[in-house]
């Protein structure tokens, strides 16, 4: 390594060996720089030659550690509680980032190209506390995921595909939410990230002027703020909210308490649905639907999204006539809106089967 001109790290000398040579690695790995990386590589081929499994271990830990040299990862942290203190005790708003790295390229490919620089993290760290939760999609059975904790974290925010990024203020309430990944390098993401904390700053003067007010004003407002949180997320994350709207509105006057419950019953209901689909429990599923909405009455677009899973129910269970009464009834609510156009292209599709 001397004749490599590598003197500041000469020594990682061949003949350490043990915890010595643990040490030192560990003091390179730290540096960060890229060059170190290939050191390393070629410093655990000579001297773990021996077959004994303790240095092959050690060799094998020592090559992983090698892959993320140059890599800023300390500045990510992993826990949402954490990332909460975080942010009160700096001032600072969160930056939550969720990725499934084992089964999404552009997962990887946005860890690889932005997450992980350095520039990316120095820009923005002024302003964000930087989180990062890994979801594990693949499931092996009689295994347990180290990071299966995120997987009931996702479901919270709603998070249905990766990467997914929420804006948070520092009392972790969701301001902002971006699905995939922009087309740029860690220095044009660090400056988008930048401009969303006006956003933030939109939704504190709004939350000021609706406790300014009193009565079933305050709740009024605060209503209106939650409606333009992003969709999808638990309303529990707004805790505070929810309270609030409950004190100043007891007898459920607005109907938020109401439209809460039946939110809440029809996002179990999609779950349940997922469950069991396509296991041969095509009338389970029409049964669910219509226990649903005999007990909630939905109307809208939640009605129609509670429909959908019949219709695709009936079709699939070859009940022709009955999915498209089921197609009819997600028509008349609403023509125009997406879930009324795509029933009316299923409905179409099950006019011309049956014809034929």
């Amino acid at each position: 390594y001397q004749k490599r001109k590598m003197n500041s790290f000469s020594y990682c000398q061949p003949h350490l060996t043990g915890s010595l040579a643990k040490s030192k690695m560990t003091t390179c790995l730290k540096s960060g720089s890229h060059w170190i990386k290939n050191s390393l590589q070629g410093f655990v081929k000579r001297v773990f030659t021996s077959k004994t499994k303790a240095k092959l271990t050690c060799a094998l830990a020592f090559l992983m550690m090698a892959d993320y040299a140059g890599a800023a990862e300390d500045v990510w942290l992993k826990d949402l509680d954490e990332a909460r203190k975080a942010a009160l005790s700096e001032d600072k708003d969160i930056f939550l980032i969720f990725t499934s790295l084992k089964v999404s390229g552009a997962c990887v490919q946005l860890q690889k190209r932005v997450l992980s620089q350095e520039s990316f993290q120095t820009a923005t760290g002024e302003k964000f506390v930087l989180l990062h939760l890994d979801v594990p999609l693949m499931k092996k059975p009689g295994m347990t995921d180290p990071l299966a904790g995120n997987i009931p974290i996702a479901k919270k925010f709603g998070v249905e595909s990766y990467p997914t990024a929420f804006y948070l203020d520092k009392k972790g309430r969701p301001f902002e939410k971006e699905t995939g990944a922009l087309a740029t390098g860690p220095e044009g993401y660090a400056e988008h990230l930048l401009k969303k904390a006006s956003n933030r700053k939109q939704r504190e003067e709004a939350m000021r002027a609706a406790y300014a007010k009193d009565g079933l004003e305050r709740a009024k407002a605060l209503i209106e703020i939650l409606k333009s949180s992003p969709t999808e997320v638990s309303l529990d994350l707004y805790s505070a909210e929810l309270k609030e709207i409950e004190k100043q509105d007891p007898d459920d006057t607005l109907g938020f308490q109401r439209t809460r419950r039946m939110e809440a019953a029809a996002m179990k209901l999609d779950q349940d649905v997922r469950a069991i689909f396509h296991k041969n429990s095509y009338d389970k599923v029409v049964s669910m639907v219509d226990a649903f909405i005999a007990e909630h009455q939905p109307d809208g677009d939640l009605k129609q999204k509670a429909l959908i899973p019949k219709l695709a129910a009936l079709r699939h269970g070859n009940q022709v006539d009955q999915a498209i009464a089921a197609a009819d009834e997600i028509i008349a609510v609403n023509p125009a809106s997406s879930r009324g156009k795509f029933a009316a292209q299923i409905k179409a599709q099950l006019q011309k089967k049956k014809s034929n």
